[in-house]
C-alpha cells in the first residue's frame, strides 16, 4: 500500500476514534437520541453522594399474653399486656456496635459498591454511610437497616431452624427440567452447615404432604422467613439429606426476567450470608448530598490545562514540523482511546483520578519529544531509522516501569482516591506503551519513507 495513503488512514482512524470517544456513539431510542457508551463514574466527591443516618430504635412493642400466661399474637380475652423495649439492654453494646458497622460494610462489598464512607458514634450505636447516588443506592439503603434474620418455623410460630445453622447461600440457575416449562430457572441454595443436616433432614420427613384415612388433608407445613416475613411455605415430599434446601425464585424466558430473578436470589444470599444483625435498626435520615466541587469550580482549572496543553501541541508542530504536526495527531488519538477505556473499564473517577490522567498525558507527551529529538538527528536511512525509534522506545519505556508499579500497587488499595489515581494511572501508562509502539511508530516510521 502507497505510505502517503498508510498515514492517511491512520489519520483518519484517529479522527474516527477522537469523534467517538469526544462526541459520542448516538442510536435512535424510542423518540430521544442515545449516547451507547457507557457514562463515567464519577467518585462522590464529583458526583455528590447519598447520607443515610440510622438510629437504634429506641421505641416499644406490646407483647400479649393468654391467662396462663402464655405469649400468643393478639390480645386475649382475660388476657395481660405490657410494653417492653424492641431492643433490649442486653443487645445495645459496644460489641454488637461494631459488628453492625463491619456486617454493613461487607454487604455493600457484595453489592458491588466500591466508594462508601462509614461513622459509627461508639456511644449510642448511631451509623451515618455515605453512598454514591446511582441506580444501586435505593437498594443498598435497604440493606443497611434489614437484620436479615432467617427461620424456618412452624404453623405454631416455633423456630426450628436460624441463622445459626446456614453455613451459606448460593445462588444458581439452569435450564428449566420441565417437559412443559422452557426457559432458566434461577435456584436460592440454603445450605445448612455440617451440624445441621441432620436436624434439616428430620424436617423434611415431618412436614411432608400427607392425607388421614378419609382423605382430609393433613399436611404439616413450614415457613421460610426472613425478619419475620415469609419467603415461602411449603411442604415436602421427599427427604432431603445432602442439607441443602433448592428455592426457586422463577423461570425466565428474556433476559429482563432472568435478570430480576437473579437479583432477587442475590441479594437474599448478601443478606444471609454476611451474619444478622442484632439490634433493630430505624432510618434517621435519607438525603442526597451534593457535591462541594461545582462546575464553576472545575472550570478555571480546566481552561488553564487546555490552553497549557494547546500551547505544548503547538510547540509540537513549531519546533518538529511535519514530524510535530503527526505528533499531535498521536498525542489527540492516546487521548481519545484513554477515555475511551476508562469509560469501558468501570473506573471510578475521582480529583485523584484527575491527577493520574494528567500524569498519564504528560508522561504521553514527555515520550513523543523524546523520541522526536532522537529521529530529527537521525538522517539515514529507513532501517536506521526504525531502529533509532525502537531504541528510544525501549528507553522511554524503561522509565514508565517505575510509574506502572505505583499504579500497579495502588489498585488494591480500598481507599478509593488512591484505587481511583491507581487505575486511571495503570492504564494511562500501559496505554503509552502500547499506543505508541504501534500507531504512533507507524505514523513516524511510515513517514520517513514518503518522498
Amino acid at each position: 500500500m502507497n505510505r502517503r495513503l498508510k498515514i492517511a488512514l491512520i489519520i483518519l482512524l484517529i479522527i474516527l476514534v477522537s469523534m467517538i470517544s469526544f462526541v459520542g456513539i448516538f442510536v435512535q431510542d424510542t423518540k430521544f437520541m442515545r449516547n451507547i457508551l457507557p457514562e463515567y463514574q464519577l467518585g462522590m466527591d464529583l458526583a455528590g453522594y447519598r447520607a443515610i443516618s440510622i438510629a437504634v430504635n429506641d421505641g416499644t412493642e406490646t407483647i400479649y399474653y393468654d391467662k396462663d400466661g402464655n405469649e400468643v399474637d393478639t390480645e386475649a380475652e382475660d388476657g395481660t399486656s405490657e410494653e417492653v423495649p424492641v431492643n433490649s439492654e442486653d443487645v445495645l453494646t459496644q460489641e454488637n456496635y461494631l459488628n453492625t458497622k463491619k456486617i454493613i460494610q461487607d454487604r455493600l462489598v457484595d453489592l458491588g459498591i466500591t466508594e462508601y464512607l462509614i461513622r459509627l458514634n461508639e456511644n449510642d450505636g448511631t451509623l451515618t454511610v455515605q453512598i454514591p447516588e446511582d441506580d444501586m443506592t435505593d437498594t443498598a439503603s435497604q440493606f443497611l437497616y434489614t437484620r436479615g434474620v432467617f427461620t424456618i418455623e412452624d404453623e405454631d410460630g416455633n423456630v426450628l431452624m436460624d441463622n445459626s445453622n446456614l453455613e451459606r447461600v448460593q445462588v444458581g440457575y439452569g435450564e428449566a427440567n420441565s417437559s412443559t416449562t422452557a426457559g432458566t430457572t434461577v435456584y436460592t441454595n440454603f445450605i445448612f452447615n455440617e451440624d445441621s443436616i441432620e436436624k434439616f433432614k428430620e424436617i423434611t420427613n415431618t412436614y411432608v404432604e400427607s392425607t388421614d384415612e378419609e382423605g382430609n388433608d393433613t399436611t404439616k407445613e413450614i415457613s421460610l422467613n426472613i425478619d419475620g416475613s415469609p419467603l415461602i411455605t411449603t411442604s415436602f415430599n421427599e427427604e432431603i439429606s445432602n442439607g441443602i434446601l433448592q428455592l426457586s425464585m422463577g423461570t425466565a424466558t428474556d433476559n429482563e426476567t432472568f435478570n430480576s430473578y437473579l437479583r432477587q436470589a442475590s441479594n437474599i444470599a448478601i443478606l444471609l450470608n454476611n451474619g444478622p444483625i442484632e439490634i433493630e435498626y430505624t432510618v434517621d435520615q435519607n438525603r442526597y448530598i451534593k457535591s462541594d466541587i461545582t462546575l464553576e469550580d472545575m472550570l478555571i482549572p480546566a481552561i488553564v490545562v487546555g490552553v497549557i496543553l494547546i500551547i505544548a501541541l503547538l510547540f509540537l508542530i513549531i519546533r518538529y514540523k511535519k514530524l510535530g504536526l503527526l505528533a499531535v495527531f498521536s498525542f489527540v488519538g492516546y487521548v481519545a482511546l484513554l477515555l475511551i477505556l476508562i469509560r469501558y473499564t468501570n473506573v471510578v473517577i475521582t480529583i485523584e483520578g484527575i491527577f493520574g490522567l494528567i500524569i498519564s498525558l504528560i508522561l504521553n507527551y514527555i515520550l513523543l519529544v523524546y523520541v522526536l529529538n532522537v529521529l530529527r538527528k537521525t538522517e539515514k536511512d529507513v532501517v536506521e531509522y526504525r531502529k533509532a525509534y525502537n531504541k528510544s522506545m525501549l528507553s522511554m519505556i524503561l522509565v514508565l516501569v517505575p510509574a506502572m508499579i505505583i499504579g500497579v500497587v495502588l489498585c488494591f488499595a480500598s481507599w478509593l482516591p488512591a484505587f481511583s489515581f491507581g487505575m486511571v494511572t495503570f492504564w494511562g501508562v500501559l496505554l503509552v506503551a502500547l499506543y505508541n509502539a504501534t500507531v504512533t511508530r507507524a505514523l513516524f516510521v511510515e513517514r520517513k519513507d514518503v518522498k
